[in-house]
């Protein structure tokens, strides 16, 4: 296949998905012409048209290779998805300077999507389904629900080829060693920092580390060490900690230890030689997905110590212990503030979040025996001719389909549901935070991450929860629950089932009503199971209640055309489009209540 090929694919990947996600977020109208043929107007004069079926989820899936661009009496093969966001700019009400910062974001994420195609052209759905998950993140689209999801605005095309998640190159740190006193920092009772370096330095490299301290007269009594990407140094803490440099309270050591690898969060990277190694979180000052992706102080002095009570949860409920529910537990967390800018009221969110690290533990570390792990994001992944990963492994399970979703949301949205209901705890648990452990290609258990500001409590009284660390409550947003059960709702249902659901839909003939009928009775067999030795729980699941007729819609790029790719001092927030019907309510209706009314519809590609 040639490049130019690639580049066309790649644009009508992204169209298609942009369609379908503006307007299932209601940015825009598609309205039905035939029973599989779609048109969405614009005031610019341009129209789109393409063939789509429809979802239990008010949502289309567009088949990319029917879009045409319809201009007057011409129609043409829509090839190009920066056009039609310039097409419906005045539609989508984006600013000339929005516009410009969403063009520049596209342009980045389509140069990494024809890496990704050209990658995966020789791998079928069964060789992604048995790779490691290590391997297998370098090839991975990433989320489904953001338009342009590898903008990463700041790096160039070297860094691409050497630092992106879809290169699959290893990076070496560099070591600082930090005054105490300059950092926000804390660690589990089990671990100290150098023990933490022995996860990521070998005998050989931690005694040349120690030769450079000796001849930069740094003694670990007094300093902490902490790595730092190569690029962030060079662009960015060289020169906004320059000050702490020439003071001597900040020391460049040099590059030292073994070779890391980036997950699919770009962020977080595992150790290339020894997986069972402690994962690492490093801030890199790029906006990528909507948000710069730093570490917030915040949470350092509480990450450790919430994520053991997280664990210790897990070990002494029986609902958890018996799915083997687990936490990949920060360890560590050490940050730096910025000398000026911790000052400044309101300036931008980016400048307080550039230097410091998390010390995560590793899902190979958790395996037994006969086990592996998966990032659930994997599930989505789908080959060159639109196969997925999700049905490679049902297929060589040897398991039903019904079957397989059993175990899948047993193992997943039970826990999930029940830290909300029995403890008032929200997990914002999109496919990048849950990782699966398979035995025999099948969802044996998960294992639960990311508790920096993708954690929240629900207001309440919740004893159960009574032993939560202080400082996890001095930082964690504790809002109602209606709010709340939209980690699971939005966080999960319609971030990850909505396109699991579709894809087993078009690929296994597994209709969506059936799908969501499967978790619908896992989900009540766990309320009765529960009930029957905690009566108090029912109390817990009207609160909290899953099968309420109407579920609100919650928006994420609408956010980021309004907001624009300025600066702000806090993270974008999404907001709140129409209500949706919620597929569990619709899969226990009687027949005739479950046809979606989907006269202007919404819409990923097929």
């Amino acid at each position: 296949m040639k490049k130019d090929s690639y580049w066309a694919q790649a644009n009508r990947k992204t169209l298609a998905k942009s369609l379908s996600e503006l307007c299932y977020e209601q940015a825009l109208s598609a309205e039905q012409e035939s029973e599989e043929s779609y048109i969405v107007r614009l005031k610019s004069g341009v129209n789109y048209q393409f063939n789509g079926i429809p979802t239990i989820w008010d949502w289309l899936l567009i088949d990319g290779e029917t879009i045409q661009r319809c201009q007057g009496a011409e129609k043409l093969i829509a090839n190009d998805v920066a056009q039609f966001f310039i097409d419906a700019a005045e539609d989508l009400k984006i600013a000339a300077s929005t516009l410009g910062g969403l063009l520049h974001e596209l342009a980045n994420t389509l140069v990494a999507d024809v890496a990704l195609l050209e990658k995966r052209e020789a791998f079928s759905a069964e060789d992604l389904a048995q790779f490691t998950d290590e391997q297998l993140q370098c090839f991975l689209d990433g989320h489904p629900k953001a338009m342009i999801n590898k903008g990463r605005i700041g790096w160039g095309a070297q860094e691409f080829r050497t630092y992106a998640t879809e290169a699959g190159e290893g990076v070496r740190f560099l070591w600082l060693a930090v005054r105490q006193e300059m950092t926000v920092n804390g660690h589990s009772e089990r671990w100290n920092w150098q023990q933490l370096l022995k996860e990521s330095l070998s005998a050989d490299q931690i005694q040349l580390m120690e030769d450079a301290c000796q001849e930069k007269k740094v003694n670990w009594q007094e300093f902490i060490p902490l790595p730092v990407h190569p690029w962030q140094w060079q662009h960015h803490i060289s020169q906004h900690y320059a000050q702490q440099l020439s003071r001597g309270d900040i020391v460049l050591l040099g590059q030292f230890g073994d070779h890391y690898l980036p997950q699919v969060s770009l962020r977080t990277f595992s150790n290339v030689p020894r997986p069972q190694s402690l994962h690492v979180k490093l801030p890199l000052t790029v906006l990528n997905t909507s948000c710069y992706r730093g570490i917030p102080g915040k949470y350092m002095q509480c990450g450790p110590s919430l994520s053991q009570w997280m664990q210790e949860i897990c070990v002494k409920d029986c609902e958890l212990s018996g799915r083997g529910t687990g936490i990949l537990q920060e360890v560590a967390g050490l940050h730096v503030p910025h000398l000026h800018h911790e000052q400044v009221k309101g300036t931008p969110y980016r400048y307080r979040e550039m230097l410091g690290a998390t010390w995560r533990q590793s899902p190979a570390s958790h395996c037994l025996e006969g086990e592996r792990h998966l990032l659930m994001a994997a599930l989505l992944q789908k080959d060159s001719s639109g196969r997925s990963v999700i049905a490679a492994l049902i297929r060589s399970s040897g398991l039903s389909v019904e079957k397989w979703l059993e175990y899948l949301f047993d193992a997943t949205v039970v826990p999930l549901y029940h830290l909300l209901c029995r403890y008032g705890v929200g997990l914002v648990a999109h496919s990048q935070n849950l990782t699966l452990v398979l035995k025999g290609d099948r969802v044996a258990r998960v294992l639960l991450k990311d508790f920096q500001g993708d954690l929240r409590l629900s207001q309440g009284e919740f004893p159960e929860r009574s032993d939560i660390p202080q400082a996890a409550m001095d930082v964690l947003d504790q809002l109602p629950p209606n709010y709340i059960i939209h980690d699971l709702f939005t966080g999960h249902f319609v971030t990850v089932l909505r396109y699991l659901s579709s894809q087993l839909m078009l690929e296994l003939d597994f209709p969506e009503s059936k799908f969501y009928g499967v978790l619908a009775s896992v989900l009540r067999d766990y309320q009765k199971n529960i009930t029957e030795n905690s009566p108090k729980m029912a109390e817990r699941f009207q609160v909290f209640d899953i099968f309420r007729p109407h579920i609100e819609r919650v928006c994420i790029n609408r956010v980021r055309l309004s907001h624009g790719w300025g600066d702000s001092a806090e993270r974008p927030v999404p907001i709140v489009g129409g209500d949706l019907e919620n597929p569990l309510w619709l899969s226990e209706q009687k027949p005739e209540k479950k046809e979606s009314k989907l006269n202007t519809v919404s819409s990923t590609e097929i």
